[in-house]
């Protein structure tokens, strides 16, 4: 549906909405993105973040692992992992989760087709191994489970609604709304139909 260059500035829109919602809660001390991109640095530097470089794309979970490791060294205290395809994911959103994860070691809050992980908090960094990719909702629990750790899933809706086909574009145009993303799509539609007359 996308060219490889409309797929990067989506990718850039989406990480700005997350960003954005991060950035208005109070209960998040720092932010770090994970990426081997150097196209995010402006971003991140515009939303006060940090990166942590992906050398040599090993993949999510070793990234996010390191990643984890510079955090921890530096600060002490709960992790938030957040993906960056999350467009309509608001301040809100994030409170919500944070509030309900007080009793919880873990909180695993999955996609809305229940199958992948969007966020997942840790109140210990380390506290079991992370198993981002296909399947990665049903291998968090099934982690939290074998590690004995209190755990709770909860759904929101800014958290679940990931953009992975097509049909999430769509969908997205649809809803009310101007975030980042929604302004991308929106001035996508607008060159292609001028491209069209």
């Amino acid at each position: 549906m996308l060219t490889r260059i409309d797929r990067e500035r989506l990718t850039l829109a989406m990480l700005t909405d997350v960003l954005r919602a991060l950035e208005k809660e109070r209960a998040i001390s720092d932010v770090t993105i994970v990426s081997a991109d150097p196209k995010i640095l402006p971003i991140a530097r515009r939303y006060g973040a940090k990166v942590s470089w992906e050398r040599n794309r090993r993949g999510l979970n070793r990234a996010l692992k390191t990643g984890i490791e510079n955090v921890e060294s530096k600060a002490k205290g709960a992790v938030l992992i957040v993906h960056a395809d999350l467009p309509l994911l608001t301040p809100r959103d994030i409170k919500a989760l944070i509030a309900s994860s007080e009793k919880y070691e873990v909180t695993i809050a999955p996609c809305k087709e229940g199958t992948g992980t969007n966020a997942l908090l840790l109140k210990r960094p380390n506290a079991m191994p992370l198993s981002f990719g296909r399947g990665s909702f049903r291998k968090h629990v099934s982690a939290a489970r074998k590690e004995k750790l209190r755990y709770r899933v909860v759904r929101f809706e800014g958290i679940e609604f990931d953009v992975d086909e097509p049909r999430d574009l769509r969908i997205l145009m649809r809803l009310p709304g101007k975030g980042a993303t929604q302004c991308f799509l929106e001035k996508l539609s607008l060159e292609r139909q001028s491209k069209a007359i």
